[in-house]
């Protein structure tokens, strides 16, 4: 494969204007820049960054990558996400940023993120619609428990709670609102 550039946007209008190359909020552009770094290097650092030339672009704010030429699991890990939704198979640091960013943009219908290349056929976009996760993600279920034992001890005047003795002598310390 040829050098690629990788561009990778960040579009935010949180401060209450949009952010661009002309106007950002510093605390968002040393944030957003920490994460492409750690995207673009990945575990196994196959990116430098510390020699990666970069250029601002306008839309919103984008850093375009200078041509990367051996970066064979970050091309195929943006083919990967281009594919799906799921990111179990993607490299462990750019599976966490991908996890940040859609956090941040489900919580904020004014921040998204978008990836592109000119090796993909479309740009991947990380806003409050996509739903980007891992499948072993925390999956909780409404549950009900039942015990059968003895109160030994009800109240607290702080902390309210219960003892129960179960029927094989364990105790077991039950704490409500």
């Amino acid at each position: 494969m040829e050098a690629q550039r990788i561009t990778i946007a960040l579009i935010d209008y949180t401060a209450g204007f949009e952010a661009t190359p002309e106007r950002v909020r510093l605390v968002d552009l040393v944030d957003f820049s920490k994460d492409v770094a750690t995207f673009l290097r990945g575990e196994d650092k196959e990116v430098d960054t510390k020699t990666l030339e970069v250029a601002v672009r306008q839309g919103s704010l984008a850093l375009e990558t200078a041509p990367l030429m051996s970066a064979p699991k970050l091309f195929s890990d943006l083919r990967t996400l281009l594919s799906g939704e799921l990111l179990d198979n993607l490299d462990t640091k750019r599976r966490e940023v991908m996890e940040r960013w859609q956090k941040m943009a489900r919580q904020s219908k004014k921040v998204a993120y978008r990836i592109s290349a000119a090796f993909l056929d479309r740009p991947i976009e990380i806003n409050a619609e996509s739903d980007y996760h891992a499948d072993d993600a925390d999956q909780w279920v409404q549950v009900e428990r039942y015990i059968r034992g003895e109160i030994q001890d009800l109240g607290g005047a702080t902390k309210p709670n219960a003892h129960v003795k179960l029927p094989d002598g364990r105790t077991l310390s039950v704490t409500t609102e």
